[in-house]
C-alpha cells in the first residue's frame, strides 16, 4: 500500500510586483511556510477521501463513479484534451456538490474540489503505465496549510504542486525516488499550473513554478525565469496585516492611475526595474562570507526603496505602515509583498538574529499589536517528498 507525504512550499514576490503587470522583471523566493499533503491508500475501500484543514471540509469520490466518468471521457476526447477535461470536470463536479451537499458549497469549496478532481483525472488518463488506466483501490488524503488562502503566499499553486506530485506518483509517471528529474518537476509544475488556472482564470506561471523548484526566480511575463544562483535562504520575518483584500480590485486601481498620470507612472515601473536589476548580484553573492554585513545594508536599502515606490502608487495600508513604523523604530527593514492594501509584510532579518535582543522585542511588538507573525526563510529548497510514518 503506498503512503507518502509531500511538503509543497509557498512564495513571497521580493521585488517587482505590480510592476510584473506591465512586463517588468519581478523578483520571487518560497518561503519556508507550505502545504504538508498526507497520503495513506486503503485496502478494501473504493472512496477517495480529502481533508482539508484550512478550508475546514471533508470532500469525498466514489472510484467506480469517477471510472465511469474516465471510461465517458476516454470515449470521447484524446488523453491530452486538458481545456476539454476541465470542461467535464466543472460539470461533473457541480452535479456531484448538488447532490452531495443540497446547496452551493462556498466558492473555496468548489475550487478546491474541481481541482483534486481535475488534477487526479488528468494525472490518470496521461498515466505512462496504462492508457485505460482506473483506480480500484480507495485512498485518505490529509491536508494542512500554513499559508493563509488569497494573502498573496501562493497558497493555491503550494495546493496543486503538493496533488499533482501525489497523484502523478499515484498513476506511475515517476517515483518517490524520481520525483526530482528535470522532466519530472517539469510537469509537475505544469499540473500545478493547471491547478492554478482553476483558481485563477489566466495565471502568470510564476507561483507554480517557484513552489516546484524552490529557490529565487526572475521572471518577466511572457518571456518565463532565469534561477538566481543563491549562496543560501534569507532569513526573514513573515507579518501578516490581517487585512483581506481583492488583488484584481487593487491592480485595476493602479491600472487607472497608470492612466492618469502615464509618464509619472512609467518612472516609476523603470525605477523597479533598475532595483531588480541592482538587486539580483546581491542575492547572489551574499552568503559567501565577503562583505556580508555591506551587501546586508544594501539590500535594506532596496527594501526601503521598493516599499516607497509601491506606496508611491497607493497601495499601502494603515494596518502596513504600522508593521513599518514598529520595524523602523526597531532598526529593522520591511517592505509589503504581493498586491498590498493589506496581506503580508517582510523584514529582512540579519545573520544571528535570535541572539539579538532587538529582535525578540520586534517580535513581542508586532504580536501584542494584534498581526500574525512567522519567522521563515525566503530562497530554501521547493517541493519535497518524504516517507509517511504512522
Amino acid at each position: 500500500m503506498l503512503k507518502l507525504q509531500v511538503h509543497s512550499p509557498g512564495k513571497v514576490i521580493l521585488h517587482g510586483e505590480h510592476a510584473v503587470v506591465y512586463n517588468r522583471p519581478a523578483l520571487a523566493a518560497v518561503v519556508g511556510l507550505g502545504t504538508k499533503l498526507r497520503f495513506r491508500q486503503q485496502e478494501d475501500s473504493a472512496v477517495a477521501s480529502f481533508q482539508l484543514d484550512a478550508l475546514n471540509c471533508t470532500l469525498e469520490i466514489q472510484l467506480p463513479e469517477f471510472n465511469a466518468f474516465l471510461a465517458d471521457f476516454r470515449s470521447k476526447y484524446p488523453a491530452d484534451s486538458t481545456a476539454k477535461l476541465l470542461e467535464a470536470v466543472r460539470a461533473e463536479v457541480a452535479k456531484q456538490l448538488e447532490r452531495s451537499v443540497g446547496s452551493s458549497p462556498k466558492p473555496h469549496t468548489q475550487r478546491a474540489f474541481v481541482s483534486i478532481y481535475y488534477l487526479l483525472a488528468g494525472a490518470v488518463l496521461s498515466s505512462p503505465k496504462d492508457p485505460k488506466l482506473t483506480l480500484q483501490t480507495g485512498f485518505q488524503v490529509q491536508v494542512d496549510s500554513e499559508l493563509n488562502v488569497g494573502a498573496g503566499l501562493g497558497s493555491s499553486a503550494s495546493f496543486g504542486a503538493a496533488l499533482a506530485t501525489t497523484f502523478l506518483i499515484l498513476a506511475g509517471h515517476f517515483d518517490r525516488e524520481s520525483y526530482l528529474l528535470e522532466e519530472n518537476q517539469a510537469l509537475i509544475s505544469t499540473w500545478a499550473y493547471e491547478s492554478e488556472r482553476v483558481n485563477h482564470g489566466t495565471p502568470s506561471g510564476l507561483d507554480n513554478t517557484v513552489c516546484t523548484y524552490g529557490g529565487m526566480l526572475r521572471y518577466v511575463k511572457g518571456q518565463g525565469f532565469q534561477s538566481l544562483r543563491i549562496q543560501k535562504p534569507l532569513n526573514i520575518l513573515l507579518v501578516d496585516s490581517r487585512v483581506s483584500r481583492s488583488t484584481a480590485d487593487i491592480v485595476a486601481k493602479v491600472r487607472h492611475l497608470g492612466e492618469s498620470f502615464p509618464q509619472l507612472i512609467e518612472a516609476i515601473w523603470q525605477a523597479c526595474e533598475e532595483l531588480v536589476t541592482a538587486a539580483v548580484p546581491l542575492y547572489e553573492s551574499f552568503g559567501n562570507a565577503q562583505d556580508d554585513s555591506a551587501k546586508f545594508e544594501k539590500l535594506e536599502r532596496l527594501f526601503q526603496i521598493n516599499n516607497d515606490l509601491l506606496k508611491a502608487i497607493g497601495v499601502s495600508h494603515p494596518k502596513l505602515e504600522q508593521i513599518f513604523t514598529i520595524a523602523f523604530k526597531r532598526g529593522f527593514f520591511s517592505k509589503l509583498t504581493g498586491a498590498g492594501a493589506g496581506g503580508y509584510a517582510i523584514v529582512l532579518l540579519p545573520e544571528n538574529y535570535e541572539r539579538n535582543e532587538v529582535y525578540w522585542k520586534l517580535k513581542e511588538e508586532l504580536e501584542s499589536a494584534g498581526f500574525g507573525v512567522h519567522v521563515t526563510t525566503a530562497g530554501g529548497e521547493g517541493l519535497r517528498v518524504s516517507p509517511l510514518d504512522d
